[in-house]
């Protein structure tokens, strides 16, 4: 019996629907990004078509929902970002558990990375390379290029993709989804698929510049390629070659740069493999025998004790994975929040509070110890703000737990009204917001007026690009 409810097949739907509903450019024409200076205003009609998705895919089953892997990535990018010319050099992340290898970018600057393709990136230069890779995509602006090639048949496409996206995100079984999105994809395959690998060779490219420029080992980027051809032997459907140039192709187009030295920059290497024991942890779930697929997928000593302890956590067995958190003989931000979270599942959480405030001896601005401290010990969080919805989230889940131990109705609907829009659920999220306005104090009723008002405001943006959904 498997762990995990298995939603792969539909994850892997979406990465051939993204590429091809977002390279292709879905509702109407998106403008050239040239004219918006920031990719990531509600001006930007990109953003607004971005977001939307990501909002959906936020609130998916399949989401992984462990924050110190999305302050990793987030650090990791950061390497990046600034040799890039993105006007904004916020790119939102989403993590989500699927048994199929891909990592893709959506319009407004939102990256997504399958928890499977850690198999195959075993080193933290090759996790750089597919950064690189996919941040070059959102900086050549290639969905919005490629939107220009849409063909006749784009209308019928995007009705069965659009379609195919509903019955994933339902979870729908894997037959009656595909049979949604085959015929749309195969009406414009050719042509798409071949102006695709040009953009993908491009995007190789300056993404290997970008590692140059930032004094990284540019090499990564051949590792991943070589990997991915030796996986591609025995895995002929990778999800991540489907739309993407042979590995070979572009093994052979790495090795044709000339060699520039390079000052090799590394974050500790445990940050790496913890953030990979993570996505794995998550994806053991998937399989009959998990621990065994983590002993055989996960080398690192205190990685693979970290992750069992994560699948532990999350298949409700808070007493094991302390059990193995305790065999650890180093500890990072992935361990204490791991054992902060197991100590209070096991109604223990004096000592999960102990562990956060020796964290946040080391770090007092740190978000996501200090939201977690709030939540379990139920007082007022800190007062801050993030653009990113990994700590936006953190944020609204220790206002919720405050507020309703006070016994504030109004103001903790308004914040699980937050959260809840932001996973897409906006039904819910507007009878939340119009109930908390019922029961406002006057000194709250200006806070819950100017989030009903955006949420109104990203209703009307999405309306503009026929987004809303039916009443």
């Amino acid at each position: 019996m498997r762990l995990f409810s298995n939603v792969t097949t539909g994850f892997a739907i979406l990465a051939v629907v993204f590429a091809s509903i977002f390279a292709n450019s879905a509702w109407a024409e998106i403008p050239d990004l040239e004219a918006n200076k920031d990719e990531r205003a509600l001006s930007n009609p990109s953003y607004i078509l971005g977001q939307y998705w990501f909002r959906k895919l936020n609130g998916s089953r399949a989401l992984i929902d462990f924050p110190p892997s999305y302050d990793y990535v987030k650090d990791t990018l950061s390497q990046i970002l600034p040799q890039t010319d993105l006007y904004n050099k916020t790119v939102e992340m989403t993590f989500l558990n699927s048994s199929q290898s891909n990592a893709f970018v959506i319009p407004g600057s939102h990256l997504f990375i399958y928890s499977d393709i850690m198999e195959i990136i075993n080193s933290e230069d090759m996790l750089l390379g597919l950064l690189s890779h996919e941040v070059a995509h959102l900086d050549l602006r290639h969905y919005e290029r490629q939107s220009k090639y849409a063909g006749e048949e784009l209308s019928k496409t995007l009705v069965m993709l659009g379609a195919g996206i509903a019955a994933a995100l339902a979870g729908a079984g894997g037959d009656a989804t595909t049979a949604l999105w085959l015929g749309g994809i195969a009406n414009q395959a050719e042509n798409t698929l071949t102006y695709s690998r040009n953009q993908e060779q491009e995007a190789d490219r300056r993404g290997r510049q970008y590692l140059l420029d930032a004094g990284l080992d540019p090499d990564g980027m051949t590792k991943l390629f070589q990997a991915l051809f030796k996986q591609a032997l025995g895995r002929p459907k990778l999800e991540f070659l489907s739309t993407h140039p042979s590995p070979n192709t572009r093994l052979s187009d790495a090795f044709s740069t000339a060699p520039k030295q390079t000052i090799l920059w590394r974050q500790q290497a445990s940050d790496f493999e913890f953030f990979r024991a993570t996505l794995l942890a998550y994806r053991a779930g998937l399989e009959d025998n998990p621990y065994t697929y983590l002993d055989q997928n996960i080398y690192h000593h205190n990685a693979k004790l970290f992750a069992k302890g994560l699948l532990s956590y999350l298949i409700q067995s808070p007493d094991r994975a302390l059990g193995f958190l305790e065999q650890l003989d180093k500890r990072n931000s992935f361990t204490d929040y791991l054992q902060a979270l197991s100590y209070a599942a096991a109604n223990e959480k004096e000592k999960g509070i102990a562990v956060i405030k020796r964290r946040l001896e080391l770090d007092p601005n740190n978000i996501l110890f200090a939201m977690l401290d709030s939540q379990l010990s139920q007082s007022k969080p800190i007062e801050t703000t993030s653009n990113y919805l990994y700590e936006q989230r953190l944020i609204w889940r220790a206002n919720i737990q405050y507020f309703q131990s006070i016994g504030n109705k109004a103001m903790a609907l308004h914040y699980r009204a937050l959260l809840d829009f932001s996973q897409g659920k906006d039904k819910t999220a507007q009878y939340l917001i119009k109930r908390s306005e019922n029961d406002a104090k006057d000194n709250e009723k200006d806070i819950i007026k100017s989030t009903s008002d955006y949420f109104k405001m990203i209703r009307s943006a999405e309306k503009r690009e026929d987004l809303e959904e039916e009443s």
